[in-house]
């Protein structure tokens, strides 16, 4: 007898845009939220007799979808996905003549260029399981957070062009030996000094994806893959203890540093001297402001909203990874 546990999502880098491909890397999502949208068009024109809308005149139209993955962030495992959010991937590197791998994901003007096959496996009620396949998802917008008590989360939030329930089961391919970051493994560093009093963080990125692309057209798709329309949009906040006025004058006065906020995993190394590690680069940021705030209950707290700007140089937002992971 299936159960929940017998549910599963398997992703595949796509070569053509909207041509399912078999996924060769499985993830493990905490929720299953990719749905179909479908559209009903009506015809109501004026007809003697008519109760109601007639059942001849009706039109169904495949609009495609929308979906979220939630995942924990691994040490291993995570660069197929990483290279769809952002602009530009560098190649995977050996550290030395060690076991470690370093890997570059930084954004650009012109965004991803990358497209997912995205199933998801969902148990029926008789034991069996069907599978439902989402061609073209791309990512349109992501998010990274972490709090003081937990793991390090990711989201990343997809459309897709169409899904199909024909295309085959893909088999489980899931990395080996794998663990989480968590709230130990974090320092947040800002203006090339470690902050020691950050209680969470999270960044929020909108790509600015034009996901309506549909063309009047006999021989156009369902809808052109998406593309940047506008200006990407990296927003986040630090929340923090009250600690000194240094971020709070920093926002007075408009000033723009830089944020870096890196997991390194101290007690599982992959070898003397080389931890596994996920970075968060962003070299110019400006602070959005709030105002410490006292309590007759709690420490003071200084909520640290922030934007990430383009100083006209570096990416404004680069993900790195040191991992035994050999390829993306």
């Amino acid at each position: 007898m299936t159960s929940s546990l017998d549910s599963a999502i398997h992703i595949g880098k796509e070569t053509t845009y909207g041509t399912p491909v078999t996924p060769t890397r499985s993830f493990e999502g905490m929720a299953d939220t990719f749905k179909r949208d479908q559209a009903r068009l009506e015809s109501t024109g004026m007809r003697a007799g008519m109760q109601g809308v007639r059942s001849d005149r009706v039109v169904q139209v495949n609009m495609g979808g929308t979906g979220s993955l939630e995942i924990d962030v691994l040490n291993k495992g995570m660069g197929m996905l990483l290279e769809g959010l952002t602009g530009t991937s560098g190649a995977v590197t050996q550290v030395a003549a060690t076991s470690a791998y370093t890997q570059s994901h930084a954004n650009s003007s012109t965004g991803p260029s990358e497209s997912f096959t995205v199933q998801v496996i969902r148990p029926i009620v008789d034991g069996s399981t069907q599978q439902f396949t989402h061609h073209g998802c791309k990512p349109t917008g992501w998010n990274v957070s972490q709090d003081n008590t937990g793991l390090l989360k990711m989201g990343i939030d997809f459309d897709f062009e169409d899904v199909d329930t024909s295309t085959a089961a893909a088999s489980a391919a899931y990395p080996a030996a794998t663990t989480p970051f968590a709230w130990p493994n974090a320092v947040v560093t800002i203006d090339s000094v470690e902050f020691a009093y950050a209680t969470g963080f999270e960044l929020n990125a909108d790509l600015a994806m034009a996901t309506d692309r549909r063309y009047l057209s006999s021989t156009a798709p369902l809808k052109s893959a998406p593309v940047r329309s506008g200006l990407a949009s990296f927003t986040g906040s630090i929340d923090s203890d009250f600690s000194a006025l240094t971020e709070y004058t920093a926002w007075l006065a408009g000033t723009v540093t830089d944020l870096n906020v890196k997991w390194s995993m101290a007690s599982d190394l992959i070898e003397s001297g080389y931890t596994y590690e996920f970075e968060l680069d962003m070299p110019a940021i400006h602070w959005t402001g709030e105002s410490p705030t006292a309590s007759n209950s709690d420490l003071s707290k200084h909520p640290m909203p922030f934007t990430v700007l383009d100083n006209g140089t570096d990416a404004m937002v680069t993900i790195s990874v040191q991992s035994t992971d050999t390829a993306l």
